[in-house]
């Protein structure tokens, strides 16, 4: 929020922030336009293309429809909300893919696949699943909160967030996911212990804590357990996303990767009707080839980012600023 205020300040525009929780407000201009923020949702794309966006499953649709690549992926829909379609229209009820329909998808894409919230953000619940049993156990956790699952076929690669506002590339991250290094002495749990604290610590904070079954399910496909000792030096992922918000690191490659890599994530805002995007690739390099278009956020967060480091914060600052005057430019 300091950002915005210095910012606006020098363009003679009035930042207003709703005072209970600081999370919303109003930006106006000079000449009285007016703007509404709330989180990282603003006024600068359409309300259509937003919603859109957060859809996982149409999301996708429009990305393929656009000849881009994305994973392979089936829509379910939980048991209840399905009980409870059928009695307004059966027919379309009996059409809907649901939980027996995941194991044969899975089957047929190969093992492992990722189980999600077809409508959710910052990694929040995205599991990867090995086998029959423990695609099963993943989706009645979902189903117990969501409506919508997406079940989405494993693509090799290095996560990758791309910012994109009105054509321009204006920052490349690469993301990995919250891990621990070994010593030969302490424990997994231990290790993820030191480094879960550090973020509290730091101010950083972290939706995850060790309890999370995710970490044991992912530790349990590497074969390993909260207890296990890893070698000294040795790199175990406890999740299987990189999301800064679930303690996955970043760094910034901006100047390292190709330009087909930005014309791959401008392609796919422009398809979803985005002016402003996070748009989240998979790449086996620092170019475009064998890259896969995995989710494109509308309202895309920088703070973890911005805490980085001196040079991300000033890349993180001068995306606020392009993205201001985006904004009151019109």
């Amino acid at each position: 929020m300091d950002i915005l205020t210095r910012l606006c300040r020098t363009r003679g525009a009035r930042i207003e922030v709703e005072p209970l929780y600081g999370y919303a407000g109003a930006i106006t201009a000079a000449d009285g336009r007016r703007f509404i923020f709330k989180g990282t949702n603003f006024d600068i794309n359409g309300a259509g293309a937003s919603a859109l966006a957060k859809d996982k499953d149409y999301a996708a649709r429009f990305l393929a429809a656009a000849g881009l690549p994305v994973p392979r992926s089936l829509l379910l829909h939980s048991p209840r909300r399905v009980a409870a379609l059928a009695l307004k229209n059966p027919a379309v009820a009996a059409r809907l893919p649901q939980v027996e329909a995941a194991a044969d998808f899975a089957r047929e894409t190969g093992w492992p696949v990722f189980v999600k919230p077809n409508e959710g953000s910052e990694g929040d619940g995205v599991t990867r699943v090995a086998d029959q049993d423990a695609l099963c156990r993943a989706l009645d956790g979902l189903f117990a909160v969501h409506e919508r699952v997406l079940v989405q076929q494993a693509v090799s690669g290095a996560d990758h967030r791309v910012i994109v506002l009105d054509g321009v590339v204006y920052g490349v991250f690469r993301r990995s996911p919250l891990s621990v290094t070994g010593d030969g002495r302490l424990s997994i749990a231990e290790l993820a212990q030191a480094v879960l604290g550090g973020f509290s610590a730091g101010g950083k904070g972290a939706r995850v804590v060790l309890a999370d079954p995710r970490i044991a399910a992912h530790l349990a496909a590497q074969g390993l357990t909260l207890a296990s000792v890893p070698k000294a030096g040795a790199r175990v992922e406890l999740l299987p996303n990189a999301n800064l918000s679930t303690g996955g690191g970043a760094e910034d490659v901006t100047e390292r990767v190709g330009a087909a890599v930005g014309d791959l994530a401008i392609r796919a805002a422009q398809a979803l009707g985005l002016r402003f995007a996070g748009v989240d690739l998979l790449l086996e390099g620092a170019d475009a080839t064998d890259a896969c278009v995995l989710e494109v956020n509308s309202a895309p967060g920088l703070s973890y980012f911005h805490r980085l480091g001196e040079a991300e914060a000033a890349r993180v600052e001068a995306i606020y600023e392009a993205l201001l005057d985006a904004m009151l430019d019109g």
